[in-house]
């Protein structure tokens, strides 16, 4: 069984990237009718179109999704938050659109801006992008999510910086929570599983696996006046550590 699994690893792949190209160009399409569709394009497009069947039927995982009803409260009360998840695999951006309970906006490395059709998709939509190790870049960023939380639209981001490649939980960054911070903003913390060992940091093929992806969207962090960026990022890293060990059990 295993060896037939990775016999059908490259079709799933180019499943995956077709898949992907066709969401692309029907969600460029979308916004350059009209540039304000962009929470439909995240939301039908990014979530129903091109993420759950991805996961579902493309890569074959079972999908388990659970949201904690106070953060569903906050979605449908159109709250901006800024939702923070660890993060191992690229299937990641994926697992969090299946499981996000409101249309999201991505922080992202400038780096995805180059990718075709998906990078001016992303852009076109409110993506943000940042050059690492560009303070002017950084600041440039938060203005624009504090703009974008404000409004009611809300924002993920992988506060690890990076993809993890042992798939354990890495030092969270600190500038999510400068963020929610200079946004008066809740933190709703999100734990993904299962993602990690079907696409790997370093790997092109998706690998086969019998593990459900499984995503757990916790209770929001609500700010208090003296909470500092350190503060918050401190009881967001043991909020998504807690909800890690959910997810052992």
């Amino acid at each position: 069984m295993k060896a037939v699994g990775w016999l059908l690893s490259p079709i799933r792949t180019l499943l995956a990237i077709l898949h992907t190209t066709v969401c692309s160009a029907i969600g460029l399409i979308a916004m350059t009718i009209n540039a304000t569709n962009g929470d439909w394009v995240m939301w039908r497009i990014g979530r129903q179109m091109w993420s759950r069947p991805l996961l579902q039927y493309v890569i074959g995982a079972k999908l388990r999704v659970e949201v904690h009803p106070e953060a569903q409260v906050l979605a449908d009360r159109n709250q901006g938050v800024v939702l923070v998840a660890n993060h191992g695999s690229l299937l990641d951006i994926n697992a969090a659109f299946a499981a996000s309970p409101s249309p999201i906006v991505f922080l992202s490395k400038a780096s995805v801006r180059k990718v075709p059709l998906l990078g001016k998709l992303n852009e076109m939509a409110g993506t943000v992008f940042v050059e690492r190790g560009n303070r002017d870049s950084s600041e440039n960023a938060v203005n624009q999510l504090t703009a974008t939380l404000k409004e009611g639209r809300s924002v993920l981001v992988f506060p690890e910086g990076t993809r993890s490649q042992d798939n354990a939980i890495q030092p969270f960054k600190k500038g999510a929570f400068h963020l929610a911070k200079s946004a008066s903003a809740p933190i709703v913390p999100m734990h993904i599983s299962g993602t990690w060992e079907r696409l790997r940091s370093g790997n092109v093929l998706i690998a086969p696996s019998t593990q459900p992806i499984s995503i757990l969207v916790g209770a929001p962090i609500q700010q208090e006046l003296e909470d500092s960026a350190s503060t918050l990022l401190q009881r967001a890293e043991r909020a998504i550590k807690t909800l890690s060990r959910a997810h052992a059990t």
